[in-house]
């Protein structure tokens, strides 16, 4: 009776050593990806870095715009780029204060977070990151 209990024991341990190694991962990470809280906190100081040139914690229209239009300068269609960057601003500034704040930018980058995770898990996958669909530039 008690080798049996004990090859039952083993077996269970057998089939959930998986799981319980991927509930094994230092606090914070998760082991198989990126989740929404995680993508946010990795690149919301990046994208202010990048957008914020006068570094008041805000991001203006001027400053979106310089950042669409040096993007667009390699597009062909720069015109119609830089009109799209102004509806794409006015969508994401939701007080209509005329600037994003950094609670706007993380809206922003759920939205890209969403659009990224193809399977919809709620946890971006390093072959996510890779693929095509979400090739574009984390932030904007």
């Amino acid at each position: 009776m008690i080798k049996r209990t004990l090859i039952a024991a083993g077996a269970v341990l057998a089939v959930a050593a998986p799981a319980l190694a991927q509930t094994s991962a230092p606090a914070g990470q998760n082991p198989t990806g990126m989740t929404l809280e995680q993508f946010q906190a990795k690149n919301t100081d990046k994208m202010f870095e990048r957008l914020d040139t006068n570094k008041d914690g805000k991001i203006s229209p001027e400053e979106f715009a310089a950042f669409r239009e040096s993007n667009a300068q390699a597009d062909a269609k720069a015109s119609r780029a830089g009109k799209r960057g102004q509806r794409m601003f006015a969508r994401f500034d939701k007080d209509k204060d005329g600037s994003l704040s950094r609670a706007e930018a993380n809206d922003v980058l759920a939205m890209r977070f969403k659009r990224m995770d193809t399977n919809n898990d709620g946890v971006l996958t390093l072959e996510e990151l890779q693929a095509k669909s979400g090739r574009a530039k984390v932030g904007v």
